[in-house]
């Protein structure tokens, strides 16, 4: 058996699945093979490793019963939960086994307390594997099967097999899915892809019209004096997780982190409604500022300082795209409307304001924006026309 079913199942991964571009076609295809090739497969599980800020592993589940794919995702916190800690899966996950294989008996205590519901539902037999060389995070993978006696030799043969053919398309993924994490996380999730589809040439630029959204942080060198240099990174966290939520739920795009500022933009591109766009970049700031407050609120009990912000808004024309030395390349923005935004954001203590728009965002806008004045900035040949909040939203 092992000659017909296993061949069959490790040509199937080496062709057919090394094609498929999702991990849910390549759980629900493997699934079906083992079927169609005689392995009595009722739950099957493969977790991978995962290289993001907020999760460490992603796993798929495949159940008989609903006959339907089950995905999650883990913290690092959650390996050290009880429902890890007491999981036959474990040994493969921490590294210390390659595989493991236990029987489930409908009587007397079970080995692992999830056993008791595996035992309910009718399995006999759970088979653990580690696919990969990693011992970090191995790519794993759980199958149980309901079949009086658990698996046949000849069919646990035919799934090593498999195990062997599963490891290349499955690597394949994980390599893809953490070069779009990290390009993601450190360059933008719109940036991203440009940069994994081979835009990473110096000079290879585009003019795009954007609002160009700049925010920093008030008072910060004060604070940096003040606290220790943990406490500012924390602090400094905070800060950016509520400018970068606000972005985030308004569409715009972070483009970098620069000290105690960041720099977003939300482009305007053909077909594009300017007075939704520009609507979209100021709720980020009206978000951003209650977010803070929010913050605030919640720490004025603690001796470390309030967080306040200065945010710009302008709308014009940018050179968006990779500019840097040789071999070390930023992928960002540049011209006279991003600097103009920066100048308008120095203006914001001056006038005791919040957020300064320029009078070219005013006139896409289309809501009621304060009158400011006009004034001269830095490095601007002409005065500027600007603008605030009718009822600026403060920090606290």
């Amino acid at each position: 058996m092992r000659v017909d079913i296993g061949d069959r199942l490790l040509r199937w991964c080496l062709t057919e699945a090394i094609e498929l571009q999702s991990m849910d076609e390549l759980v629900w295809s493997f699934v079906r093979a083992c079927h169609e090739y005689g392995v009595p497969l009722r739950r099957f599980n493969l977790t991978i490793r995962a290289l993001h800020p907020l999760f460490v592993a992603e796993n798929w589940i495949w159940r008989h019963d609903r006959d339907q794919l089950e995905t999650n995702r883990f913290s690092a916190a959650q390996r050290s939960t009880a429902g890890f800690l007491q999981s036959p899966i474990r040994p493969i996950i921490d590294g210390s086994a390659r595989r493991v294989r236990y029987s489930i008996s409908s009587e007397g205590p079970q080995e692992f307390p999830m056993f008791v519901e595996y035992a309910a539902q009718g399995m006999t037999e759970y088979v653990a594997a580690a696919i990969s060389s990693e011992r970090d995070l191995p790519i794993a993978l759980s199958l149980m099967t309901d079949q009086p006696g658990g698996f046949t030799e000849p069919q646990l043969d035919a799934l090593e097999d498999a195990f062997l053919g599963l490891r290349a398309p499955v690597e394949l993924y994980v390599q893809r899915s953490v070069a779009a994490s990290v390009c993601a996380t450190y360059i933008g999730q719109h940036t991203g892809p440009r940069v994994l589809r081979g835009d990473i040439h110096r000079g290879s630029v585009e003019s795009l019209r954007a609002v160009v959204w700049f925010c920093d942080l008030r008072n910060f060198t004060p604070m940096t004096i003040q606290l220790g240099s943990q406490a500012i990174v924390a602090l400094l966290n905070r800060f950016f997780g509520a400018v970068g939520e606000a972005i985030d739920h308004n569409e715009g795009e972070i483009l970098k982190f620069i000290g105690d500022a960041a720099l977003a933009i939300f482009p305007l591109r053909e077909g594009d409604d300017p007075r939704e766009v520009c609507a979209r970049a100021l709720r980020a700031a009206e978000r951003t500022l209650l977010n803070l407050a929010t913050l605030n609120a919640a720490r004025r009990d603690l001796t470390e300082p309030s967080l306040h912000a200065g945010i710009s808004l302008h709308v014009g024309e940018v050179s968006y795209g990779n500019i840097g030395a040789p071999t070390r390349l930023d992928f960002t923005v540049i011209g006279a409307a991003v600097n103009l935004s920066a100048r308008l954001n120095a203006l914001a203590p001056v006038l005791q304001q919040p957020l300064i728009a320029s009078q070219a965002f005013n006139d896409l806008c289309g809501q009621p924006l304060q009158h400011l004045g006009e004034h001269q900035l830095k490095g601007i040949a002409a005065p500027q026309v600007v603008y605030g909040l009718p009822d600026p939203v403060r920090a606290g």
